[in-house]
């Protein structure tokens, strides 16, 4: 498709076209990476560098912008590094005013604290949206709706709206960045132990009644049913979430959700509480459990499955699934909250570096571009229409159908733009209390709950 490149002429953002030029997608990549996000920070390089980032906004004596982008840690290592310096490669070669594409790999927590303390930032980054407030606070993040509206229809028809909105309605008139990734808690399933039990594992558990039945059923049978989440109150809340009446948003300064829809949720934490094993999710110990046929379930993001699906190639009898988290009612949401990935561009108040910066994200999110990472890392993508096509590949990674299922029915993790942290947090105390037995009242634990995001946001 057709790709332009803008330039704003002024103070006031006038916009106009540049020119246009049309990019050839070549995108071939291997296997899926894996892991979570590891601390430290590591660089790779598209065409024209092969040496460490030079600092953030740099440009060499030769000719052409040398732009540096921040991405997760994750995400500069293995296939995701090989996606990434093939973009770059593709894009510079159809553009010469580009020399170089350098990608800095940083723990989430670091590209935060990198710009809340200024100094020297990227051109480019990475970001979860529940961060968006924090970054465009400290920063000059340069708007991109001028380079959206001039965009082609095909490429903004196939970006996720609800994404969209969250990005370019704080104020009116601002378009933050570009949506990237999503990600989701999972219901994962030990089908041996199951099995064993006596349950049913060709049926998804219709409600969380259902569920915690299974439960019961495990830990008669002698098997550890569950890890303790309260390591993350983003696992824990997957228990709070699927309530109808959960409106997740924010309005005159305070949350949209209610003591009211929070409390079933919390009701339904005391009685999981009991099934919890010694050690927590995250613990080494509750993914041996897991794969040796110890543990029944594990609630946990995609992230999670590389390590699984290494441990079914070693052990042929383990025999495992993931399923969304099932709704507190029949057909209503289900009991996740999803979160996503953004990139941006810091401005740098050299049109052309700019014009650069921004047409190197517009072309990373176009569809066919989204159609390789979402195939080959096995991620969600905030492209629906690469999503569609590739979670309905039989050929793709198994887990992505799940996932697209979950994020499309589910409520968000935050209120991007608006709201400081997510609303589980404000949740955390309340939840892990319920969870071990030292609260009991869920009443008055969810309309604390209230007043401390409401706080603290």
């Amino acid at each position: 498709m057709d790709f332009i490149a803008y330039a704003i002429e002024n103070k006031n953002e006038v916009k106009r076209m540049k020119k246009m030029k049309r990019i050839l997608s070549l995108v071939l990549v291997l296997v899926m990476a894996a892991g979570l996000a590891a601390c430290g920070g590591g660089g790779t390089s598209g065409a024209g560098s092969s040496t460490p980032a030079e600092p953030a906004g740099s440009q060499g004596s030769g000719e052409g912008y040398e732009l540096t982008m921040w991405l997760f840690q994750d995400w500069t290592v293995g296939t995701a590094a090989e996606i990434f310096n093939t973009w770059a490669d593709e894009y510079i070669a159809q553009h010469p005013e580009v020399k170089s594409i350098t990608f800095v790999g940083k723990p989430d927590t670091e590209i935060v604290s990198g710009f809340m303390a200024g100094g020297s930032l990227p051109d480019m980054f990475a970001i979860q949206f529940l961060n968006g407030k924090r970054i465009v606070e400290s920063a000059n993040i340069l708007n991109l709706q001028p380079y959206y509206d001039a965009a082609p229809e095909e490429y903004k028809n196939a970006l996720n709206a609800d994404a969209m909105k969250d990005l370019m309605t704080n104020p009116e008139g601002t378009c933050w960045g570009l949506p990237f990734t999503a990600n989701c808690q999972l219901l994962y399933r030990n089908l041996t132990v199951l099995e064993a039990c006596g349950v049913d594992t060709s049926k998804r558990p219709k409600t969380l009644d259902e569920l915690l039945e299974q439960f019961a059923a495990v830990q008669e049978n002698g098997y550890d049913v569950l890890p303790n989440l309260t390591a993350s109150d983003w696992v824990t809340s997957a228990f709070v979430c699927g309530n109808p009446d959960l409106k997740v948003g924010w309005e005159n300064g305070e949350t949209t959700i209610t003591a009211e829809a929070l409390e079933p949720g919390y009701e339904l934490l005391k009685e999981v509480g009991q099934y919890s094993a010694a050690y927590t999710f995250l613990d080494q110990a509750a993914t041996d459990a897991f794969t040796s046929d110890k543990l029944a379930f594990t609630v946990h993001g995609p992230f999670l499955n590389p390590n699984l699906e290494a441990a079914a190639q070693e052990n042929s009898n383990f025999k495992y699934d993931a399923i969304p988290m099932p709704s507190q009612v029949a057909g209503g949401p289900y009991s996740a909250s999803y979160g996503n990935e953004w990139l941006g561009v810091v401005d740098s108040k050299d049109q052309g570096r700019n014009d650069a910066a921004a047409g190197f994200l517009m072309y990373i999110t176009d569809t066919e571009q989204m159609k390789t990472f979402c195939r080959e890392m096995g991620r969600p993508v905030m492209n629906n229409d690469a999503m569609d096509e590739i979670a309905n590949d039989p050929e793709s990674p198994w887990l992505l159908s799940v996932c697209n299922e979950i994020v499309n029915n589910c409520v968000n993790q935050a209120v991007p733009f608006r709201c400081d942290m997510m609303w589980e947090t404000g949740c955390a105390d309340s939840m892990f209390g319920l969870w071990d037995g030292s609260l009991t009242d869920a009443k008055a634990a969810a309309e604390d709950s209230i007043a401390m995001i409401n706080e603290n946001a």
